[in-house]
């Protein structure tokens, strides 16, 4: 028996991820199980927006005046404010809740007005304000199905700034011949009826509405590497047990807080362990591969292939990406890679191509043990090959992370056929 053993530990922190990748198809010309193709990418419905940046604030303080409670008084009526409309700062305020400026701005605000007498109530919402440059503005309410224009606002000042976004308009908001016709109608006013052109309140509006085009997403597209050529007289693998790719696991952790993971094409996940009770690490079938042994000319020299396929989801943060069908390079430090096809979408678009995930570091494996077996195979064992981010695949990463950060570690066993050698 040959063995050979050495001890390395890696372990690494993860603070945020914006990237968003998936890797799938099938990479040998064998009877393999069903590519998962890029057809099992499903777009996030709720990833973050590529579209403008919108600004939106405001709101309509309409406070009474004398002339107006001396209005209401006489009226016998009074008003209440419809949530989220409120007197928080001592004065009705109603938040802005939506903006359109074109020729004239329409202003849509949240919440509404009770007008009450006796037991009689009629109630305003749909609160909308309209103004054009250079002409009073209207404050426009929903009576039912019915919309009508409820107050005139005049005198004051109204102000526009387009670069902004930011719109003002104060006066004094007069009830309408309409407004009054109905509030008379259904709170049975009589003789003491409101007259269209009472003060209502002071109107103090002001609007923010800017919508910024935000830059769209942009992924580094890592150069698609070359397949490994298999040199004349390597040894085909046999058998081998299920290529085991243990992911970063701050990664794992803050995938796990979004929509987490999943495995399709025969690949599996191991046990939920730890104490947020998670699978970090993830089994791929074997599909073929070969191998010039250690000691013949060189260091060992392999390629691994296998399918399956791994997804990562966190839509909050538009990251979607899966990861299959790996290619497993061995050699040394300089030339051990773990191959995927890559394909992304939502905040990270990738196009479908194989590409290096993480570099491998063969001689920092936590254990590397050569058995030669009675029957004339022997079987390779690596335990917790550790991975580091190619400087060229920091992409598939949306930049996170930089070149050599720590990303999780590989443990594969493989047979070959010694005697025929």
């Amino acid at each position: 028996m040959r063995s050979r053993a050495s001890k390395t530990t890696t372990r690494a922190a993860f603070h945020g991820l914006a990237l968003c990748v998936v890797l799938l198809a099938a990479l040998a010309a064998v009877a393999v199980p069903p590519p998962a193709g890029a057809q099992t990418l499903e777009p996030c419905q709720a990833a973050e927006p590529t579209g403008p940046v919108v600004e939106l604030d405001g709101e309509l303080g309409l406070p009474p005046v004398a002339a107006s409670r001396k209005g209401w008084k006489r009226a016998g009526i009074r008003q209440k404010l419809i949530k989220p409309a409120n007197s928080l700062t001592g004065r009705p305020t109603f938040p802005v809740m939506t903006v359109d400026y074109g020729a004239r701005a329409n202003v849509a605000l949240k919440g509404g007005i009770k007008v009450l007498r006796g037991g009689r109530s009629v109630s305003f919402t749909g609160l909308t304000v309209i103004s054009a440059g250079g002409r009073p503005a209207w404050l426009r309410g929903r009576v039912g199905g019915r919309a009508l224009n409820l107050f005139k606002v005049k005198g004051g000042k109204r102000t526009f700034d387009d670069a902004s976004g930011e719109l003002s308009r104060v006066g004094f908001a007069r009830l309408t011949a309409a407004g009054a016709r109905i509030l008379n109608h259904r709170l049975g006013t009589g003789s003491k009826k409101l007259k269209a052109g009472l003060v209502w309140g002071y109107f103090n509006l002001y609007a923010l509405y800017k919508a910024t085009e935000s830059d769209a997403p942009t992924v580094d597209v890592p150069d698609e590497p070359p397949v490994k050529v298999e040199p004349a007289g390597a040894a085909t693998i046999g058998t081998a047990g299920a290529i085991s790719w243990h992911v970063r696991d701050s990664f794992i952790d803050y995938i796990a807080s979004g929509d987490g993971t999943r495995v399709g094409g025969g690949a599996t996940a191991d046990a939920p362990t730890g104490k947020n009770n998670l699978s970090y690490s993830f089994d791929f079938p074997f599909v073929s591969g070969w191998t010039v042994p250690e000691g013949s000319g060189g260091p060992e020299n392999a390629l691994i292939r296998g399918s399956g396929l791994v997804g990562f989801r966190y839509c909050g943060h538009g990251i979607n990406f899966t990861v299959s069908n790996p290619e497993v390079e061995i050699g040394d430090d300089t030339d051990s890679r773990l191959i995927f096809e890559v394909v992304g979408t939502d905040n990270s678009e990738l196009p479908e191509q194989r590409a290096v995930v993480t570099n491998l570091l063969p001689s920092q494996a936590e254990g590397h043990t050569v058995v030669d077996n009675p029957d004339g195979t022997s079987t390779v064992t690596y335990e917790k090959i550790p991975g580091v981010v190619p400087a060229g695949s920091t992409g598939v990463f949306a930049d996170f992370y930089g070149p050599n950060d720590p990303f999780g570690y590989l443990s594969i066993t493989y047979t070959y056929p010694t005697l025929t050698r």
